[in-house]
């Protein structure tokens, strides 16, 4: 094997970070945007009262003319239609964490009828969806203009978010598999190497390459903690961080976006994306650890 070639093609597997992790940046801040700012949570939650509205719809619209012949009837009368509305809505939104954001609609809602006020929370869900994203000075327009052959497209940022995280599971999945095919093989190559000089120079090719003289008496510390291993030891810990360092941002934005903004009723699909790119990630950090590649020692570049 020619001088220098080991690791070249790892090296250039790893300037991939930069362009993945800007684009995991950019859906983790959606899905954070989405997820926690004031409107867009309001409006999940508004989704929801509509949802539950729809879900009891015959209960709901029963108790509504019931209340209505009791209304015009008599003036001494009881909202029935009112605690019935609380009734359906307090469960959900206790488990959801709506309560305080959705019950004064409800509150102000109890006079109407329930496709109606389905109809009013929903127009003020779509109304808050608008407003723009948000973050510490950054402002996000609710769509992205995209230009096709010539055609504007309009998507929300939103469902394109879930788009690049549908489309950056295969991606990663095969960075990281080739990731670590290609450092296995250059493990198994590096240990048989025999001189450092086989390896290409970059920053995650760090290796010991020094003589060890031989202890001139016994020793029991060294004897169970030998002086090689520790040395190799701190190689291999510093290659870990070095690899995590480049490789660790992409992963932590992706499965951070995939926890904040899950695919909606594809839920499985954010559950496979994200278990597979941790499994691949673990194992590009775990070929560092393989014995001999771990432990191995280049004979010193200094002559005695």
């Amino acid at each position: 094997m020619s001088p220098y070639q080991l690791g070249r093609r790892y090296e250039r597997l790893l300037f991939f970070s930069g362009p993945l992790t800007l684009v995991a940046i950019f859906v983790l801040l959606i899905a954070f945007t989405s997820t926690t700012q004031n409107e867009r949570v309001i409006a999940k939650c508004l989704d929801l009262a509509v949802s539950t509205l729809k879900t009891n719809d015959a209960l709901l619209t029963s108790t509504w003319v019931e209340y209505q012949a009791e209304k015009n009837k008599s003036k001494y009368y009881v909202n029935a239609y009112k605690y019935e509305l609380s009734k359906v809505w307090i469960p959900i939104s206790i488990h959801s964490g709506c309560y305080t954001d959705i019950d004064k609609f409800l509150e102000q809602g109890a006079d109407t009828n329930p496709r109606d006020l389905a109809t009013s929370l929903s127009k003020k869900a779509v109304d808050l969806k608008n407003t723009p994203l948000q973050f510490y000075g950054i402002e996000i327009p609710d769509k992205a203009d995209i230009g096709v052959f010539s055609t504007r497209i309009k998507i929300k940022f939103d469902s394109l978010a879930i788009a690049l995280q549908i489309s950056l599971a295969p991606i990663l999945v095969i960075w990281l598999g080739s990731l670590y095919s290609t450092r296995f093989r250059e493990s198994l190559l590096i240990g048989k190497a025999s001189h450092i000089y086989f390896m290409f120079p970059h920053l995650v090719n760090l290796y010991p390459a020094i003589d060890i003289p031989s202890l001139r008496k016994r020793s029991l510390i060294a004897y169970w903690f030998p002086p090689a291993m520790i040395i190799c030891i701190i190689y291999t810990l510093i290659r870990l961080l070095l690899i995590s360092f480049i490789v660790g941002p992409v992963v932590v934005c992706y499965l951070l976006s995939l926890y904040l903004l899950p695919i909606s009723s594809i839920g499985w699909v954010s559950f496979t994306s994200g278990a597979l790119v941790i499994l691949f990630f673990f194992s590009v950090l775990v070929v560092e650890c393989l014995p001999w590649h771990a432990l191995k020692v280049f004979p010193g570049v200094i002559s005695r």
